[in-house]
């Protein structure tokens, strides 16, 4: 199955793991550039990076293509609605960037810049897609999944969950299944499995609300699961559903969950960045931040190095015992998860992107 594997963008692949197969910067001392779009706007989703050029959108309905090695622009294209909202996080493939704006899920030739397709999604989708061979699979705001050709924008299957609720969160795939998070309020939701090639549901289980900043993260046979207001993380089985277990925490937890090497890493409203034993639940390490991270904030994975910002602050620590590597104040407070590529982290923060190498 391939996923793209050429791209970088968020959760790192299409199980939303967050490991990406990259080196970070060990030390970091500036930043190597910044991009700002000329009307102040703000970016709330990570970029994506294809074939040396990064792809970001801000809130002011605009995608950029960046050169990635200078941060300069080399075009924009509007993918938004009306009225400024935030898009979806980006991705690349097939030689097109996949994003949701406007209620649509569209599809970008990347040679002519033009629109190839969209498909409606809903009025207010905001669930970022992913591309898994040659299929895009979306959520839709009003609780229903659609998978699409890539090349072509025809329908493959539409279907519409039975637990109700809103799909905001990204969507994860594997071979066999696609997997979403569904919330009905601040703290109801389910975790849902469908059939990839039919969209039969697989299974559905209460798991507390998914927020628009997450996704459920896949590793081998178990599904990592933040529930928002009902401040747990639920480790899974991936083929019945079934809990494995549970780990509480004192605040609401956002994002995605980050896994790599026996450890998972999430965080929250409470300031705190935990690490867990993959295979127990049992708590490794966890460090107190400055600030408390932004809703649209997950941390990531690379070389054995977990990166994450909260407040103005973009972090480093090793992925085993939580050792601080470095700290980088940022100009403004960070808003994304990181993006790993090349021994470079890049970030969105309130008015801008940033490489950090």
């Amino acid at each position: 199955m391939s996923d793209s594997s050429r791209s970088s963008f968020f959760g790192a692949n299409a199980a939303r793991t967050g490991h990406f197969e990259a080196t970070g910067p060990l030390a970091v001392k500036r930043a190597r550039w910044k991009f700002a779009p000329s009307t102040p706007a703000t970016t709330r989703n990570t970029p994506a990076i294809h074939d040396g050029v990064l792809f970001a959108n801000f809130d002011n309905d605009n995608l950029y293509a960046l050169d990635l090695a200078k941060g300069k622009e080399l075009w924009s294209v509007r993918v938004g609605g009306t009225a400024p909202e935030s898009l979806s996080n980006p991705m690349v493939a097939q030689g097109l960037l996949f994003v949701v704006g406007g209620g649509h899920c569209h599809a970008v030739d990347l040679d002519t810049h033009a629109l190839r397709w969209s498909v409606s999604c809903d009025s207010e989708a905001t669930s970022s897609p992913i591309v898994v061979d040659d299929d895009v699979y979306v959520g839709t705001r009003l609780g229903g999944v659609v998978a699409i050709d890539a090349r072509t924008g025809t329908e493959r299957w539409r279907v519409q969950l039975r637990c109700g609720g809103s799909v905001q969160s990204a969507v994860s795939v594997t071979r066999e299944h696609v997997i979403v998070g569904t919330r009905q309020d601040f703290t109801e939701g389910h975790l849902v499995a469908l059939d990839r090639a039919t969209g039969t549901e697989h299974w559905s289980v209460k798991a507390g609300a998914m927020s628009h900043s997450g996704a459920p993260a896949i590793n081998g046979s178990t599904v990592y699961a933040l529930s928002g207001m009902g401040k747990r993380l639920r480790a899974l089985h991936l083929a019945s559903g079934k809990q494995r277990w549970t780990y509480e925490t004192r605040g609401a937890l956002w994002g995605t969950p980050a896994v790599a090497d026996g450890v998972v890493c999430f965080t929250g409203d409470h300031s705190i960045l935990h690490a867990l034993d993959e295979k127990t639940g049992k708590e490794r390490w966890s460090v107190t931040l400055d600030k408390s991270p932004a809703a649209t904030v997950s941390p990531a994975i690379a070389g054995g190095i977990v990166y994450m910002g909260a407040g103005n602050t973009v972090y480093a620590w090793t992925l085993q015992d939580g050792t601080e590597r470095w700290r980088w104040k940022a100009p403004h407070r960070v808003t994304t998860a990181p993006l790993i590529a090349d021994g470079t982290v890049y970030v969105g923060c309130d008015r801008a992107v940033i490489a950090l190498a």
